[in-house]
């Protein structure tokens, strides 16, 4: 037995299990020294510094090369636009107009409240309180362009557009843009919003050669601005964007859907109400187009046109806004006008009948002396372009 003991395979005394040491946990981590935690604010600061400065550097880089070659603000100052010339009859009677640009000036106080609030709800309505770049307007524009990937909104405040209407080119480039919002900066520091928004109202193109919203509102429906009706506003002032492709002379429907966004800004802005929105938005484009053309003598008108020409030439004529009085009676003219009309028609009823119109291309009118005329047109083959000239019957 004890030799068994001694082997270890005998009955031994039965003690308590030894219990084994519990397995020993990570020590946790040290925690950081409070001299790396400011070594690391620091590091953040100085990166932080750096980014700044760089920014900084590199702005004051691009505002100094691109500012390098833009216009002063004094030539804003005594900027004067193109303005028609003017005739009138003995009585005060318009008689006719000579411009290149189609534009009539108005002033702040002319221009009615239901106009404005079109032009602004839809073209920059953040207007009255931007400093001539609508920062809240050109991040939600970058985030669009950004998501639907292509340029889906635009972000030019209404004083952008008018620096690049008036000094920059309507191109499409970065260069462009930045320049553009530095002269808006500048012309928001030396004038007033009112000055501006007149300024944008007298200068902008509207279409069809009407520069201005009171040439365009005499052009499209006949009337002064202190005349015009909210859709009819509403219709001008959706122009500005793109005035050829808005034109309700040639996309009448397209017109008409712009005409539309523009009253549901307005509503959006809190400028018209639901009943007034859905009721001008109903409202027909009712259109009385005014032609710029001369009606009334217009012998008479061009001969006076050539003569201020070579008085004061065409640049002062066309651009410089002249009115000129004439001697001209209109209720003369119309009664000697009725009279030669009258007489033309007795004497063609005295003559009678001669004969169908001669067709020209079968058979080429001759001088006098029976030799045919080089100067008419020929048929297709020999085909030949110029004037045709007219001999008066025996």
């Amino acid at each position: 037995m004890a030799h068994l003991q001694s082997l270890g395979l005998g009955d031994t005394e039965e003690g308590p299990p030894r219990s084994s040491p519990p397995p020993s946990s990570p020590p946790p981590p040290p925690k950081p020294s409070r001299q790396y935690l400011r070594k690391a604010f620091g590091q953040f600061i100085f990166l932080t510094l750096l980014l700044l400065s760089a920014g900084v550097g590199v702005l004051g880089g691009l505002i100094f090369v691109y500012s390098s070659d833009l216009p002063q603000i004094q030539q804003l100052m005594d900027y004067r636009p193109d303005v028609m010339t003017e005739l009138y009859a003995a009585d005060g009677t318009p008689i006719g107009s000579f411009a290149l640009e189609r534009r009539v000036i108005v002033t702040y106080d002319q221009i009615p409240k239901v106009l404005r609030d079109a032009i602004l709800s839809v073209e920059d309505r953040n207007f009255e309180s931007h400093w001539g770049i609508d920062v809240i307007r050109v991040v939600r524009a970058a985030m669009t362009d950004v998501l639907e990937w292509r340029r889906a909104q635009g972000a030019s405040t209404l004083t952008m557009q008018l620096s690049r209407r008036l000094f920059l080119s309507p191109e499409k480039s970065w260069r462009r843009k930045f320049q553009e919002a530095i002269l808006a900066i500048q012309i928001e520091r030396h004038l007033t919003k009112p000055q501006i928004f007149t300024l944008y109202c007298n200068l902008i193109p509207l279409g069809h050669g009407n520069f201005g919203f009171a040439a365009a509102a005499q052009f499209y429906f006949g009337k002064r601005l202190d005349q015009l009706t909210l859709p009819e506003a509403a219709l001008l002032g959706g122009l500005p964007r793109t005035p050829t492709g808005y034109s309700p002379l040639l996309y009448p429907e397209r017109a008409r859907l712009r005409r539309n966004q523009v009253l549901a800004a307005m509503r959006e802005n809190g400028k018209i109400s639901e009943a007034r929105y859905r009721q001008a938005r109903a409202a027909p484009l009712d259109l009385n187009i005014q032609r710029w053309t001369n009606t009334i003598a217009p012998y008479f008108v061009e001969d006076v046109r050539l003569f201020l020409e070579k008085k004061y030439g065409a640049e002062t004529v066309h651009e410089k806004g002249l009115r000129v009085s004439t001697t001209l009676d209109v209720n003369l003219q119309r009664i000697a006008e009725q009279a030669l009309q009258n007489g033309l028609r007795v004497y063609d009823k005295r003559h009678g009948w001669r004969g169908p119109e001669t067709n020209i291309l079968k058979n080429p009118p001759t001088n006098p002396d029976g030799a045919r005329d080089l100067h008419a047109p020929r048929l297709a083959g020999g085909a030949r372009s110029g004037p045709t000239r007219a001999w008066p019957r025996d």
